[in-house]
C-alpha cells in the first residue's frame, strides 16, 4: 500500500478521534480502514507516566508469511494508560496519533522490505563498546543497520507530511521527543557514545528527503 494512501486513510478518521472515545471504535474504524491490507490494529494498556496529547503508546510489529498458514501481516497496537477507561484526545492529540501511527506503519513496511530483500529480518547486530554507559538493550536495539533504516524512513515521513521541518535536522540537538521520537532517542544514545552511528542515521534522513546535509 502507498504511504500517501495510508496517510490520507489516517487522516479522514483523525478528525473523528477528538473528544472522549472508546479505544474499540478507534479501532474498529481503523480496521475497516486497512480492511484489504495486510495492516490490522489492536488494543492494550499500559502502567507508567504519559505526556499530555501523547497518552496513546504505538507499537508495531511485521510478521512475514509462514509457508502456507500464515499470512504476512504488520500488526499495530494502540495502548492506552490502564485507569483511563476512554481515550480523551485534543485536537493536537487526534493529530499525534494520526502520525504515531503512520510513521509506525512505514517503519514495518520498511522492514518488510528488509526482508524480501536479505531473507531474513536483522542479519546485523549493534555490539556496542565497551566503555559505553547505558541501556544496553536500547542501544543494542537502535543500533541495529536495519532498525537505523526503519527509523530512518520513518523520521522522513514525518518531514514529507509535515509534523517535521527537515531544516530544523541542521538542530537536531534541539529537537525534542515531542517532534521526533527517532531523532531524540538516536541523539540520545549516540550522539556522545556513539557519533558514527548517529551520523548514519541523519545521513539516511537526508538521503531519503533528497535533501544534502550542508
Amino acid at each position: 500500500m502507498k504511504i500517501g494512501l495510508i496517510e490520507r486513510r489516517l487522516h479522514a478518521l483523525a478528525s473523528n478521534w477528538v473528544g472522549d472515545k472508546h479505544l474499540p471504535t478507534i479501532i474498529r474504524q481503523l480496521n475497516a480502514a486497512f480492511e484489504h491490507s495486510i495492516i490490522y490494529f489492536s488494543s492494550n494498556r499500559y502502567e507508567a507516566e504519559y505526556y499530555a496529547d501523547h497518552s496513546v503508546i504505538i507499537s508495531g510489529q511485521y510478521c512475514p508469511r509462514v509457508r502456507g498458514y500464515v499470512p504476512e501481516n504488520i500488526i499495530i497496537s494502540l495502548s492506552v494508560p490502564k485507569e483511563q477507561k476512554k481515550v480523551i484526545l485534543s485536537k493536537k492529540g487526534a493529530r499525534n496519533l494520526e502520525m504515531k501511527i503512520l510513521r509506525t506503519i512505514v517503519h514495518e513496511y520498511r522492514h518488510r522490505a528488509q526482508q524480501r530483500k536479505q531473507g531474513t529480518i536483522d542479519i546485523k547486530q549493534y555490539k556496542p563498546a565497551k566503555n559505553i554507559v547505558g541501556n544496553l538493550k536500547r542501544l543494542m536495539y537502535y543500533g541495529m543497520p536495519d532498525e537505523i533504516d526503519a527509523h530512518a524512513h520513518e523520521t522522513t515521513v514525518e518531514s514529507a507530511f509535515g509534523f517535521l521541518n527537515i531544516n530544523r535536522l541542521r538542530m537536531a540537538h534541539k529537537i525534542s521527543w515531542r517532534e521526533s521520537e527517532a531523532i531524540f532517542m538516536y541523539r540520545k544514545y549516540f550522539r556522545k557514545s556513539d557519533p558514527k552511528v548517529w551520523k548514519k542515521f541523519l545521513k539516511k534522513v537526508y538521503k531519503n528527503s533528497g535533501v544534502t546535509n550542508g
